[in-house]
């Protein structure tokens, strides 16, 4: 189900848009009646096309005059670049419009490639740099009460149990106890504005997966930002420096390919610059995590992630992780026909892959039968309906291999449908159904806060 707002703002502009939530000067929405004939037919008037600007990009236009003289923090990764591929930490670090006291790391670290639980703080020759992935999960409101603001521009994937979501309402939630706004520099949500999967009720006690929200919710930060200030953290200061040209609907590479006067290169990534002042080619794709190389990855990534809680391989290890699922004991012409069957939008490959120093740990160095998900129609493809029939196959041939773990797989689907699945107790439409209804449940609520 696609969620689409037919609602749009116009906002009157001195300089950059903030759109605010939580504070007593929040931007009121201007909405002009259409114009209309005698005959009473509606005139549509032709919308000129916005040059597409991330967040970031809007201040740099501006000269970060939004800022001028503040001290700020900043929460970003690597990842979180502007369409030259210099990042957003280096930007305003090297701006003599604001103070720059230090970043805040999210998983993956500062460079967006480490593994596992980090250190407090990660060595860095210009700034220092804080870990909300080692013992600490949240900015310490102590520590930023003397700050401006609190800012966040980071690379998410757009699924819930991403860790990012949960590390952005932590962060909301210190700001809001230090008396600072969150300031969201805001980028694509990469899968575009489609929602899917189940949808919990209240807050989870799990950094994985905590929010309320569908496993696909279809918002970017800054939206998502805006919702969690208005409905689960009140009397939180919410700010978002909006992107313009914008298409909700589209995915990352589209987004890009749908405004073909950006200078973003399409090439693959230089590897080792010349010097640490060489402009790097980029993809429009830029990894937040060593697990998530391609964008077909995080695509799929919120349907085959759901696999981690039973002893299969996602492709960890591999140069496609995501992209792949496997075991050596896997019936892999079974699930491949069975997804095919199933599951339109993409092609399944029987194929073998070889883990090599998986960052899970599963099946090093050993032989996977393993299927290859290619897409070929995103239009139809669903990766949680890939999970639903691919827990359905697990069950009915190979109960004995899953080791699931239960507790895991509830927490990060949202809900117990797919362990009452694999007991046999609900049939996969029935799991899809139950999942329909919660989707429309927070599209609905959504819409107040959507952007574009």
């Amino acid at each position: 189900m696609e969620a689409i707002t037919n609602l749009r703002f116009v906002v009157i502009l001195s300089s950059l848009l903030f759109l605010t939530c939580g504070s007593e000067e929040a931007a009121t929405p201007i909405m002009p009646p259409p114009a209309e004939m005698p005959s009473g037919e509606t005139i549509t008037e032709p919308e000129p096309a916005e040059e597409f600007l991330l967040g970031i990009e809007r201040l740099e236009q501006d000269s970060f005059a939004e800022f001028s003289g503040q001290r700020i923090a900043l929460v970003t990764h690597a990842a979180a670049t502007d369409r030259h591929g210099t990042p957003v930490w280096q930007l305003l670090a090297e701006t003599t419009a604001v103070e720059l006291e230090f970043l805040y790391a999210p998983e993956h670290g500062l460079s967006a490639s480490l593994h596992g639980e980090l250190g407090d703080a990660e060595a860095s020759e210009e700034l220092v740099v804080k870990s909300l992935y080692g013992s600490s999960r949240a900015p310490d409101p102590a520590e930023i009460r003397d700050f401006d603001a609190l800012i966040y521009d980071l690379v998410d994937v757009g699924a819930r149990f991403y860790t990012y979501t949960t590390t952005l309402y932590l962060c909301i939630e210190s700001c809001r106890e230090a008396g600072i706004p969150l300031i969201v520099l805001d980028r694509p949500n990469p899968l575009g504005d489609a929602v899917a999967g189940a949808l919990p009720e209240g807050l989870q006690n799990s950094f994985v997966g905590k929010l309320p929200i569908p496993v696909r919710y279809g918002l970017t930060a800054g939206e998502l930002a805006l919702w969690i200030a208005g409905e689960l953290l009140p009397g939180a200061e919410v700010r978002v420096v909006s992107m313009t040209g914008y298409e909700p609907r589209l995915y990352l590479d589209e987004q890009v390919a749908a405004n073909t006067d950006l200078p973003y290169e399409h090439s693959i990534r230089i590897q080792d610059e010349p010097s640490r002042n060489a402009r790097r080619q980029r993809l429009p794709w830029n990894p937040p995590s060593p697990n998530l190389p391609r964008l077909e990855g995080a695509i799929l990534y919120a349907g085959t992630g759901l696999f981690e809680p039973v002893k299969l391989s996602v492709g960890r290890g591999t140069e496609r992780p995501f992209e792949l699922v496997g075991a050596p004991w896997l019936d892999a012409d079974g699930l491949a026909d069975y997804w095919t069957a199933n599951c339109p939008g993409a092609e399944f490959g029987v194929t073998e892959f070889t883990p090599r120093q998986p960052s899970d740990g599963r099946y090093d160095r050993q032989l996977c039968r393993g299927v290859a998900i290619s897409i070929t129609d995103r239009t139809l493809l669903d990766p949680l309906r890939l999970a639903v029939y691919g827990y359905d196959f697990l069950a009915r041939h190979h109960e004995d291999r899953l080791a699931l773990e239960t507790r895991f797989l509830n927490r990060m689907v949202g809900d117990g449908s797919l362990s009452r699945l694999v007991r046999g107790e609900i049939t996969p439409e029935e799991v899809l159904a139950l999942w329909a209804a919660g989707v429309e449940s927070f599209v609905e609520q959504t819409a107040p806060y959507r952007l574009y």
